[in-house]
């Protein structure tokens, strides 16, 4: 007989329901709740609730698909709005003098933000966010005739 189980339905739910409504992971939503609980399971422990809980395996699913949804939402967010910064460059003029420009938008950041944000929520619920694959095939195979043609050859 081994050690009785931790996993409870509220722990279950509190888990559930952080990592629905924040952009962290696992791990960091478990660390979160360690601080403000004073414990919680650990990574390796979750997933064994969810290989031993079935239901604990769907509400953590829809977890993430909602999460996903969230992450899509935040995505667009971001792409509309600036990201308040600053860049500093140094620029030497045709005449040999330091020039300093100041960028007040950080585009480049705001593409990283907005691209990495909708490859999460791509890979959470990849049916809905994912990148479309499609698979086409033209042609042909005539078995029968490679068959015959083969024989030829060994008969040959």
């Amino acid at each position: 007989m081994g050690r009785p189980s931790t996993y409870t339905q509220a722990m279950a739910d509190k888990i559930c329901e952080r990592l629905a409504s924040s952009e962290m992971g696992m791990e960091e939503v478990l660390e979160e709740i360690r601080l403000t609980d004073g414990w919680a399971p650990s990574v390796q422990t979750v997933w064994n609730w969810e290989d031993s809980h079935p239901e604990f395996f769907e509400q953590s699913a829809r977890a993430r698909v909602r999460q996903a949804r969230l992450l899509h939402d935040r995505a667009q967010k971001y792409a509309r709005e600036p990201l308040i910064g600053r860049i500093e460059k140094t620029v030497v003029t045709d005449k040999g003098e330091e020039k300093h420009i100041t960028v007040s938008d950080n585009v480049e950041r705001s593409k990283l933000l907005v691209q990495t944000t909708l490859k999460r929520a791509g890979q959470l619920d990849c049916k809905k966010y994912g990148e479309k694959v499609a698979l086409e095939h033209s042609g042909s195979i005539e078995l029968a005739e490679r068959i015959a043609s083969a024989r030829k050859r060994s008969d040959g």
